[in-house]
């Protein structure tokens, strides 16, 4: 073969090796491209939270390690975003339903979280998430306490008030939050709307108390002073004031007595004899008891109940305690001439008692307070009657022993009418012997008869 011809031979020979190199260079190419595609594809889905394994066909030979790694880094984000979504729900879970308000405010002073009870406290019918701070209240207080938190960085306590009709008090603590990515405030409205009243109603009783006890020592002290000093010798004077003496140690013996008794309630240490209980009578009794008191005063009394009214289950005493003193109080604020009308009814499972008057009546803003311990809406009449103030607490605990309820319904001028509602005696069967003719086991129930109401003047 000639020079020539291996020449060429030899070119050729190169040149098919090229071609063979070019083409398994390009199906190489398309095989990376493709598995680049994959890579590229499984990392996207990670971004957008897809988290999914790969399929075996799309990563084959050496890019089977990088194909095991992507679906080992799937599994483990997958896993760590459910733990994360988890605790993020619980958290919310827990944010939501706490009784106290909580909310959370950036930088910009816009709400990024605030649960129902922040809304509510502060009035936002519509929700307050998203929206700004001063669009949902312009509490000075509490912009006030958020600015502080952002410029000093340590948490503001303070007591804000949300409410005109029916105002609450709210404990209010913001409590700065710094996090690499942003910073921010928590409020926590803590509802201390009953523990004020509380305290209120714990400085006015030691107040009162107090007030009430030195009206009478001092009165006593003084006439006591006075005989010592020389009115023993005088024998009308000594007499006018050993009386003086006598009347303001008894109040003093009646507000002991009251006091007493309403801490043995309160402390649930006074025993009631519970059984069944004629209303019927027990008004009768009670009104007997006023009636020479309201003669004098210029009042009648009249009361109508059913005759067949069901029994009610309860302490005979302390509910004669508890119309009497209704009685009394009616008889002491109602003008002569007037009326005072005591009735019974039956209103589902409960008697329904009630005693009207057309006396002066009680200002609405009282007739929440009248229950309360040495509270009094006519202080003068009522020390000029000999009233302790405790009454109304004393009856009003009284039927709460009974699992009853009182209150009072008033207009100023047009009267009072105080209702007490008591829990019905579980019916009983009554049977009767059978007649004659009648199987000796068999029974008849009787049933109750109605009467028509019945109204007795006193």
């Amino acid at each position: 073969m000639t020079p020539v011809a291996n020449n060429l031979l030899l070119i050729f020979g190169a040149l098919l090796l090229l071609a063979a190199m070019a083409a398994l260079w390009r199906i190489g190419a398309r095989r990376s491209r493709a598995r680049a595609y994959f890579v590229r594809r499984a990392v996207e889905d990670l971004g957008r939270g897809e988290f999914r394994a790969s399929r075996p066909e799309e990563f084959t030979g050496g890019w089977a390690a990088v194909g095991g790694a992507l679906t080992e880094a799937a599994t483990k984000l997958a896993a760590r975003v459910e733990r994360l979504t988890d605790e993020r729900d619980f958290s919310a879970a827990v944010l939501i339903s706490m009784s106290e308000g909580v909310a959370v405010v950036d930088t910009r002073e816009r709400i990024l979280f605030a649960n129902a009870a922040f809304a509510e406290a502060v009035g936002a019918n519509d929700g307050c998430s998203g929206r700004p701070l001063l669009d949902v209240t312009r509490h000075t207080s509490l912009i006030e306490a958020v600015a502080g938190a952002f410029t000093t960085a340590e948490t503001v306590r303070a007591e804000v008030e949300f409410g005109t009709v029916r105002p609450r008090t709210f404990a209010l603590t913001a409590a700065p939050v710094t996090t690499t990515a942003a910073r921010g405030v928590v409020l926590v409205l803590h509802d201390v709307t009953d523990i004020r009243r509380l305290e209120r109603i714990r400085r006015d009783f030691v107040a009162n108390v107090s007030h009430e006890l030195r009206t009478p020592l001092t009165t006593i002290q003084g006439f006591a002073e006075t005989l010592l000093g020389g009115a023993l010798d005088d024998p009308s004077a000594r007499r006018k004031f050993l009386e003086i003496i006598r009347d303001h140690a008894a109040r003093l013996g009646r507000i002991t007595d009251d006091l007493l008794k309403l801490s043995a309630i309160e402390g649930g240490s006074m025993t009631f004899h519970m059984e069944p209980v004629r209303l019927p009578q027990l008004i009768e009794h009670c009104i007997e008891a006023v009636s020479l008191r309201a003669k004098a005063s210029g009042l009648a009394i009249e009361w109508h109940a059913p005759e067949a009214l069901p029994l009610v289950r309860g302490d005979s005493l302390r509910l004669e305690e508890v119309l009497k003193n209704l009685l009394e109080n009616a008889i002491q604020y109602t003008p002569a001439p007037g009326s005072i009308r005591v009735s019974a009814a039956v209103e589902g499972e409960h008697a329904l008692l009630c005693v009207a008057d057309t006396g002066i009546g009680i200002p609405s803003t009282d007739q929440q307070r009248i229950f309360e311990r040495f509270y009094r809406v006519d202080v003068a009449r009522s020390r000029e009657a000999g009233g302790t103030g405790l009454g109304l607490s004393i009856a009003k605990h009284i039927v709460e022993a009974h699992q009853g309820r009182l209150w009072v319904e008033s207009e100023l001028g047009q009267g009072s009418r105080f209702y007490v509602s008591l829990p019905l005696c579980a019916p009983e069967p009554v049977t009767l012997q059978s007649e004659p003719g009648k199987s000796s086991g068999s029974t008849e129930s009787v049933p109750q008869q109605h009467t028509e109401p019945t109204e007795k003047p006193v």
